[in-house]
């Protein structure tokens, strides 16, 4: 019965919204967009399709998983990671002072609502786990917590975040994440609505380094 009904919501959420969303992170640079800010890195045409290999690849095959910048599950090497990864070449395209308040831009070229959040790991190996990143999400700069609400516009969205006051790293991987927010499913509550149960995401992953205030 259970999987059923996660059946069901698979298929009203891909009913309700057959259509893509599709964003970049372009400050600080991806690994998939540094190209287009002149970094000589290997040029990603789809740089705006970090979608975890589609809505229905990622839950209906990969139970919800998702690589860290944004390939599919399986991918093997996944092009966005390293150490093996294509684009992953270790180009620092962003040096921060140690909890600084930072501005980060994403290009939305087809917006469906969500929201973003924002997370760094200092993995000096620079193989970005999940459990690393979730060590170390970034906060609202105006102290509201750890989501940021898109507005319904597509073209660029820039949002304030506060780098924790303790990180300092020569080469860190910055991940961006946009969680739309148009399928309809289940909330917690039991309740049905849009936004609620799986929704599609984007990732991308950028090499960023952040420095004492005096070393930089």
């Amino acid at each position: 019965m259970k999987d059923m009904m996660w059946r069901t919501l698979l298929l009203v959420s891909v009913v309700v919204c057959t259509c893509h969303g599709h964003g970049r992170l372009i400050v600080p640079p991806s690994r998939a967009s540094a190209w287009r800010m002149g970094w000589p890195t290997p040029i990603d045409y789809n740089d705006n399709q970090g979608f975890c290999g589609g809505f229905s690849h990622q839950y209906e095959i990969n139970g919800g998983k998702c690589g860290v910048c944004g390939d599919a599950w399986e991918d093997n090497p996944r092009p966005h990671e390293a150490p093996d990864g294509l684009y992953a070449t270790g180009t620092i395209t962003q040096q921060y002072a140690q909890g600084q308040v930072i501005t980060l831009t994403a290009d939305i070229t087809s917006n469906h609502r969500g929201h973003f959040e924002v997370r760094v790991c200092p993995d000096p190996k620079v193989e970005a786990t999940e459990e690393c990143l979730q060590e170390h999400p970034l906060m609202l700069a105006d102290g509201s917590g750890f989501k940021y609400n898109i507005s319904l516009h597509t073209g660029k969205h820039s949002v304030q975040l506060v780098l924790p006051p303790t990180l300092v790293c020569k080469h860190c991987v910055l991940q961006w994440r946009y969680v739309a927010g148009n399928n309809w499913g289940y909330c917690e509550d039991g309740t049905g609505a849009l936004g609620c149960g799986p929704q599609e995401e984007f990732r991308a992953c950028a090499d960023v380094a952040i420095l004492p205030p005096y070393s930089r």
